[in-house]
């Protein structure tokens, strides 16, 4: 058995545990602190520095790019 003697750092085990159950697909890269999610329909890789910006990317992604507009 092995011991690791590195003591976690409560911020990041705070992120972890609050972001575990997100919905909608986001997912939160505690490397890069950033967000990033695959659209629905093309499965494309989205990825913004906020969950706000994300959302906007999202919308217009799928409105503009790639269902080719309404």
């Amino acid at each position: 058995m092995m011991l690791t003697m590195e003591i976690p750092d409560p911020f990041t085990t705070f992120r972890i545990k609050k972001y575990a159950e997100q919905k909608g697909g986001y997912r939160y890269d505690f490397f890069s602190g950033e967000w990033d999610m695959n659209c629905a329909c093309c499965e494309e890789m989205l990825n913004a520095p906020t969950k706000k910006i994300l959302t906007k990317i999202r919308l217009y992604h799928t409105r503009n790019e790639c269902l080719g507009g309404y």
